[in-house]
């Protein structure tokens, strides 16, 4: 019984104003701490979100940092090799006016051998020939024409030439009034037929002048080589040994 009222009367001290205050203090306390704690964890997170983000924001400038040093470094490169290029640009340029400089004399004396061939040469379509070689003279003072297209003219003229060297033809021309047809072996030997097929000749490279041929059998393998040329007769041998005959005394 006594025990009892002792426990009692503690407790009754225990709940009493006189610990009741400091109780109180010590839960603030602890309250205003849990709070700051709370405060410290919340800048804790809101910094350690800053810190994630700035370190994104980090990596992804340092990825373009060195993407930007990986472009920069191609561009100098690129750069190198276009003032290279330029630099070979300037000097092809260099050459291809120097070039020019000396193929237009060049393209002068092609042209004027040639006109010096032809008037020399046997007198074969001679009208048609000093045409082209007049067209050419003409074409060497055009603006608009580029000088790689004018030095292909004058070979593609040269060749023409060539090639009358290594061909047969039948064709109609002028000596003086008359017209005759002409037949040309090459560039070797030039004859003419009267067109009522009386008259025959050739043109003779010593003196320059046109002879008559009386021979019969020469004046035969005319009018079949003239044939052959046309295409109105199959190719045959033609035995014409006056011209060699001629020239050789």
């Amino acid at each position: 019984m006594n025990k009892l009222c002792k426990i009692s009367i503690v407790l009754s001290l225990l709940q009493g104003p006189l610990f009741a205050n400091p109780i109180d203090k010590s839960i603030k306390v602890i309250e205003k701490t849990n709070t700051k704690l709370k405060s410290f964890q919340h800048k804790i997170n809101s910094n350690e979100e800053q810190r994630e983000d700035y370190f994104n924001k980090y990596k992804y400038i340092n990825a373009n940092i060195k993407s930007t040093n990986i472009y920069n470094n191609q561009l100098v490169k690129i750069i190198k090799s276009q003032e290279g290029e330029i630099s070979s640009l300037e000097q092809q340029l260099i050459e291809i006016e120097e070039t020019q400089k000396n193929i237009l004399p060049l393209m002068i004396d092609m042209i004027k051998s040639l006109k010096s061939l032809i008037k020399q040469d046997t007198p074969f379509l001679l009208s048609e020939r000093l045409e082209r070689v007049e067209r050419l003279e003409n074409t060497l003072n055009k603006a608009n024409i580029q000088t790689h297209e004018k030095y292909r003219i004058i070979l593609e003229a040269f060749k023409i030439e060539y090639d009358y060297a290594k061909s047969l033809e039948s064709y109609q021309d002028k000596i003086g009034d008359r017209t005759y047809n002409f037949l040309r072996l090459g560039r070797t030997a030039l004859y003419y037929q009267s067109l009522d097929l009386k008259e025959y000749g050739y043109f003779r490279k010593d003196t320059r002048t046109w002879e008559n041929i009386s021979d019969i059998s020469a004046k035969s393998n005319i009018r079949k080589a003239i044939k052959i040329a046309r295409k109105q007769q199959n190719v045959t041998l033609l035995n014409l040994p006056f011209l060699a005959n001629k020239e050789s005394k």
